[in-house]
């Protein structure tokens, strides 16, 4: 593998040149990469921020949620790597930024938002989606004041199986942060007091705007869960053993596979103007709802809430001859979602001879940081959070009891 790749700390002397070589090739790249001085040995590697500029320049179309996370690497030199994606108007994963840090710690995490404001600055319209790390929330406070944040519904659904150990309470947990106005979530919270009162009691405590879709005072749309990020990690799971220049080239690769076939995919359709138009609809139940077209509401509040037409909406735009494709909000149309992918990354140039062509930031000399992994075979799965369970596990209870859901496990 070295005489294939290269060594680690042969790596990390080739980062300068190729991160060079990275931004020039690419055009509205970010990068950041802060060393630390240790005497006798110079320049140590702490800390990297990687973001594309096609990710860059794209991610202007997409809804303002990001969902933040990290995961450990499995390289010699351990660290961890921090992770902003967004969500395309196809519900896919746009990934806007990545970073190599030491840890999940304040530090670090602060580090991270910082760099990120370059890209999302802060404001109101922002929102940021994650679990309850402490250190994710401390870095929020201080780089994205004005920000709203909401936290994972699955990571709180699986505290609260592994605390109050009852049935069902994750699946209405999930019904009262998924509802779209208060009633409905009152309804579902109710049923949580009935069943444990105090489960209902930890939820209050943790803040309904955290959680709760209908009282969070932003707009994070469908992205209830951190499974954008959760997902991206899966499929950098096997990228995270190798060296760090390798990384990085997987990640690109992986976003120029992306950016093609997403942009070969939103070509195939087309945009259209919305018409001012006010309708009461009616559903089996007989209940009435008070859809604008113009304005993009209903009564239900899930039209407003998602930027997708319900099913109310739907209906008054087929009585009216209207193009239901005409009532999505403008970041989820076909045209922003082509213009996200619109940009092209492009190869690195040769990097290993920073001597040649007047390289000069190729013979800045880096070092790898001072940490080590600890000795011993590393494990090739992660350490399951609490309350979750894997799938071999699962497999091996639904023999011995069929229908049974993983929260019931």
């Amino acid at each position: 593998m070295d005489n294939a790749n290269g060594t680690c700390g042969s790596s990390y002397k080739l980062l300068p040149s190729y991160l060079q070589h990275v931004v020039i090739a690419n055009p509205g790249t970010i990068i950041s990469l802060e060393t630390e001085i240790e005497e006798g040995v110079g320049q140590r590697f702490k800390y990297l921020f990687y973001a594309v500029g096609a990710c860059v320049l794209g991610f202007k179309y997409m809804r303002k949620v990001v969902v933040v996370d990290g995961t450990h690497l499995k390289g010699n030199y351990g660290g961890y790597l921090l992770t902003a994606s967004g969500q395309d108007g196809n519900y896919q994963i746009y990934p806007l930024a990545f970073a190599i840090v030491d840890g999940e710690n304040d530090k670090a995490w602060t580090w991270f938002f910082e760099n990120l404001v370059k890209i999302v600055p802060d404001g109101g319209d922002v929102v940021f989606v994650s679990d309850r790390h402490n250190s994710i929330y401390a870095a929020l406070s201080k780089t994205y004041p004005k920000s709203r944040h909401g936290i994972c519904v699955v990571h709180l659904q699986r505290n609260v199986q592994s605390i109050f150990k009852k049935k069902h309470l994750g699946y209405l947990i999930s019904k009262a942060a998924r509802a779209f106005n208060v009633s409905e979530f009152n309804a579902h919270f109710n049923e949580i007091v009935e069943i444990d009162r105090s489960c209902a009691e930890y939820l209050a405590g943790v803040g309904f705007e955290q959680w709760s879709r209908a009282h969070f005072t932003g707009v994070r749309y469908n992205v209830m869960t951190s499974n954008i990020a959760e997902s991206l990690n899966a499929t950098l799971a096997e990228a995270r053993g190798y060296l760090i220049i390798p990384l990085l080239e997987h990640i690109r690769l992986t976003l120029v596979r992306w950016f093609k076939n997403r942009r070969a995919l939103a070509n195939r359709y087309g945009v259209i103007r919305i018409n001012e138009s006010e309708f009461e609809v009616t559903d089996k139940r007989g209940i009435s709802y008070r859809v604008d077209l113009c304005k993009k509401t209903c009564t239900c509040c899930e039209y407003q809430m998602l930027s997708i037409p319900c099913s109310h909406a739907v209906a008054a735009a087929v009585r009216s001859n209207t193009n239901v494709e005409k009532l999505v909000g403008e970041e989820l149309t076909t045209a922003f979602w082509r213009m996200a992918y619109a940009e092209s990354i492009f190869p690195v140039a040769y990097y290993q001879s920073p001597t040649e062509n007047g390289d000069v930031i190729g013979q800045f000399s880096l070092m790898p940081p001072a940490t080590r992994r600890p000795p011993r075979r590393p494990r090739k799965q992660r350490i399951y959070s609490r309350g979750e369970i894997n799938e071999a596990t699962y497999d091996m209870w639904s023999l011995w009891w069929p229908g049974a859901q993983p929260s019931d496990l």
